[in-house]
Parts: structure tokens; sequence; C-alpha cells
């Protein structure tokens, strides 16, 4: 069948993990996708079916939205929670307030540099970032400019159950983030806690839309059928 799917990938997940489990299910022959979730982030993930696959590159350029936790006073090794700390705020008032966030994000929209994480699939000398780093061999991070949209700090926990069920803690302050292909989330809370003299990693992240493809009509992987395919000639 030729078409595009709108699937929730779960957090814990890897993003082929995700279209494999989709591809047996409904017995889908040719399966790509767009724009690589990590594995404990949650959300969009679009699937292109047969021939849509050939929408790839178009498609490829649209616009994410994600809703992110950032945790401010520890860094660790993949700048998520599942990695090794390897840092850590000398004080509780090194946690910044949301007037001094706030003060700081107009920096944060825009053409901007960031660090590609450690643990991330770009190629270093034909090999994967995340192979190197497993395997404890020191390299220099690439640095990339990436397009910020908007960033926004949250007042309301909108769609957080997506992603956590918890009450955030005084460290922890919620964002909704617009950005270009490419951009990684991680290196984000990164960069915006180096601009308050802090460390900070991301917590939590959901994708909450990829160009017209909204978290709202998203699939589940228990839910999703054949019917759910959006036709190739709807698409073109």
């Amino acid at each position: 069948m030729d078409g595009i799917l709108n699937i929730c990938k779960p957090a814990g997940m890897s993003s082929n993990k995700c279209m494999s489990i989709v591809k047996r299910k409904l017995g889908l022959k040719k399966v790509g996708f767009l724009g690589t979730l990590d594995p404990l982030a949650s959300g969009v993930l679009v699937l292109l079916c047969g021939r849509a696959t050939k929408l790839a590159d178009k498609l490829h350029q649209s616009t994410k939205v994600y809703r992110s936790v950032f945790t401010f006073g520890i860094e660790t090794d993949t700048l998520d929670s599942a990695g090794q700390v390897i840092a850590r705020s000398n004080s509780g008032e090194a946690i910044p307030n949301g007037k001094q966030i706030k003060s700081v994000l107009p920096s944060m929209i825009g053409d901007i540099e960031i660090e590609i994480p450690r643990f991330s699939a770009v190629h270093i000398n034909g090999k994967r970032a995340y192979d190197l780093a497993r395997a404890r061999v020191d390299f220099v991070p690439p640095k990339k400019t990436v397009k910020i949209k908007r960033f926004e700090l949250l007042s309301e926990l909108k769609h957080l159950e997506l992603c956590r069920t918890e009450k955030l803690g005084k460290n922890e302050f919620y964002f909704e983030i617009e950005c270009e292909t490419g951009t990684y989330i991680r290196s984000l809370a990164k960069l915006l806690a180096q601009k308050l003299g802090t460390v900070a990693i991301a917590s939590s992240i959901i994708r909450t839309r990829v160009g017209d493809f909204d978290i709202k009509e998203a699939k589940s992987l228990q839910d999703v059928t054949t019917n759910d395919i959006m036709l190739f000639q709807k698409v073109c």
C-alpha cells in the first residue's frame, strides 16, 4: 500500500523498531520514516509507505514542534536521563528561575550553533558517534547551525502526560520548541544551561508535530490499521 502513516512512537523504543513493528503488523513491504526520534523520546513519527517514500526529500524539510522537560543542575554523557552523570552544579543557587530563563530565550531563536551530542547517529570518520562514545573513544563532537523559530517556557503542563506522569521538580522547566530539521533538543538543553551558567539535560522529549502531522491525530502501535494510511494520491 502507498501512503503516509502518522504514528505516536512510545518512549523507550528506537524509531527503527517502531517502524519495523508497524511494517510487520500491517504487512507492508517498503517503509521509511521522517526524522529520527531518540529512543527515550515519544511522539509523532511519520512513516512513508510504498511509493510515498519518494516524498522523503520534500517532507524532510518540514518544521517540527517539540515539548521537553529540561532538568537543570545535572549533565550526563547522553544529555538525557539515560546517561551517566558527568557534571553537577555546585549548589542550588545555580538553578535558574523562570525570569532568568526568559531573559536568555531570545538568544536561542534564529540561526544558532549547537554541539551535536556525543551519543548520536552522526558519522565521525566513517563511524557512528554513539559507537565511538560507547567505546570510550576520545573525539570532539561536531557543531552545526540550526534554525529555531520559537522557544517558549510553558506555564501549563500541556501534554505532559504523554512523556511523564510525575510533577515537575524545582529544578525542572517545560518548554515548547519549533524548529527546522536537524535540531537536537538535547543540545538545546545544554546550550541554554551554558547561557545561564549551569548544566542541564533534556529529561523528557515529545514531538507534537511534523509539518501538517499533529500528535492529536497520531495512531498508537496498538490501534493502527491499514485504514489509517493517508493514500499516496492525496499527498502528492
